[in-house]
C-alpha cells in the first residue's frame, strides 16, 4: 500500500479534497542516517490520535512536513502550498508511518454531532418567547354548552382543560404505563387528537381540519408546525414553571387563569422539582367579568399544607360592598366543601 500511494500523481489530475493515508519518511542528513536508531519513527503515538503538520517547503511533489517536532517527507495534493495547516490522524506503521489526511473543509465531521431530536428541539429554543412570556393554552370553545352554578361541574370542566391540554402529556404516558391514567384520557390531548387529525385528512377528506389551540407561534405569518408549536409550550413550562388559560367557560363567560407553581427560596432547589416538596405550592390569578360583580381578579394561594389564601380585588365599589357583605358566607361554603381556608380578604381595585 505504501508503494501504491508513493507513487507519482497524474499531470492530468483534477486537484480535489483529498482523505486518504499518506505515508511520510523521515528527513535525516547523513549523520543522522547513520546513527539513527532502528526504531520506528513517532513510536510514541497512539493509533487514531490526531496531530496538526506544518508545511515548510515544496520541490517536485516532495512536501517537507513538519510533524510532532520532526521533519519528514510526503506526497501531498498538487493544490498544496508551503505555510498550510495538515490535520492528520496516525494510521500506524506499515512499516513506515502512515498518516490520515483529512481536507479542510472535512473538519465538522469531527465535531459532535446531534441527534435529529436534539436538533429539533435546539432549533425550538431559538424561537422560544422572552422570560416575560408565558405559554397560553387557548381551547378551540367554551368548556360548557351552557352556564352553571354547580361549583363541581365547572371544577371539572376546568380541571380537564388543565390536564389534557398536552403540556404534561409525558407525564401522563408514564402514568398510563404504570395503570395510572387512562388511554381514553390520553386520546383527548392535542399530541393524539393531531395526529388522528392529519391521518383522517391524508386518507379521507383534504378540506377536514382540525382547530389547534393558539399559540404566540401560530399567530404569525409563518406557524410552526402544530406540534412543534406545542412543544414550544412545553419548553417554556419547563423554563418557568406557569402558564395561562384563556378561554370562555361557557358562551359568553371568559376567564384568564394564570397559574404558576410557587418555590420556597429557603429550600434547597434539587427539591423544588416535586409540587408535594415541603417548600412548594401553587399561585393563581383568575380574571373575569360576571354579571354583578362585574370585572374582578382573584389571588388564590395554596401553600404546601394544603390551604388557601383568597383575596378578591373587584373594579367597582358596589362590588366590594357586596362581596364583604357574603364573606363570611362564602369562607362557610369553602370550609364545607373541604377547603381549609388561611385568609380570605376583599381589596377595591385602586388603579381602575
Amino acid at each position: 500500500m505504501a508503494r501504491m500511494m508513493d507513487g507519482p500523481l497524474p499531470r492530468d489530475a483534477t486537484p480535489r479534497p483529498v482523505s486518504g493515508l499518506v505515508p511520510v519518511q523521515a528527513v535525516l542528513n547523513p549523520t543522522e542516517r547513520d546513527q539513527a536508531s532502528p526504531r520506528p519513527a513517532f513510536e510514541r503515538l497512539a493509533l487514531g490520535q490526531m496531530l496538526t503538520g506544518l508545511v515548510k517547503s515544496l520541490n517536485k511533489g516532495i512536501a517537507q512536513v513538519e510533524i510532532d517536532g520532526q521533519t519528514v517527507a510526503m506526497r501531498l495534493p498538487p493544490d498544496t502550498a508551503p505555510g498550510d495547516t495538515l490535520r492528520l490522524r496516525f494510521a500506524g506503521h506499515m512499516p513506515q508511518p502512515v498518516f490520515l489526511l483529512a481536507a479542510p473543509q472535512t473538519a465538522a465531521h469531527d465535531a459532535p454531532q446531534l441527534s435529529q431530536t436534539a436538533r429539533l428541539l435546539s432549533e425550538l429554543m431559538q424561537h422560544l418567547p422572552g422570560r416575560q412570556a408565558l405559554a397560553t393554552v387557548t381551547p378551540n370553545g367554551p368548556l360548557l354548552d351552557q352556564p352553571t352554578t354547580n361549583p363541581a361541574v365547572v371544577a371539572l370542566a376546568l380541571r380537564t382543560a388543565l390536564v389534557r391540554s398536552g403540556l404534561f402529556y409525558e407525564s401522563h404516558l408514564a402514568n398510563w404505563a404504570v395503570g395510572q391514567d387512562s388511554l381514553d384520557g390520553l386520546l383527548q390531548e392535542p399530541q393524539n387528537r393531531l395526529v388522528a387529525a392529519e391521518t383522517a385528512r391524508t386518507t379521507a377528506s383534504p378540506a377536514h381540519t382540525l382547530a389547534l389551540p393558539a399559540t404566540a407561534e401560530t399567530a404569525g405569518e409563518k406557524p410552526l408546525n402544530p406540534l412543534h408549536a406545542l412543544l414550544t409550550q412545553q419548553l417554556q413550562v419547563l423554563e418557568s414553571p406557569q402558564f395561562v388559560w384563556r378561554g370562555d367557560v361557557w358562551p359568553g363567560q371568559t376567564l384568564t387563569w394564570q397559574l404558576r407553581q410557587d418555590i420556597d427560596p429557603e429550600h434547597d432547589h434539587a427539591h423544588a422539582d416535586a409540587a408535594h416538596d415541603a417548600g412548594t405550592g401553587w399561585e393563581s390569578d383568575l380574571k373575569l367579568s360576571l354579571p354583578q360583580l362585574g370585572n374582578l381578579t382573584v389571588h388564590i394561594k395554596l401553600d404546601a399544607h394544603q390551604a388557601f389564601s383568597i383575596r378578591m380585588v373587584p373594579e367597582r365599589p358596589a362590588a366590594e360592598t357586596l362581596l364583604q357583605q357574603n364573606r363570611e358566607a362564602l369562607a362557610t361554603r369553602l370550609a364545607e366543601a373541604g377547603c381549609t381556608l388561611h385568609s380570605l380578604t376583599v381589596q377595591h381595585d385602586d388603579g381602575a
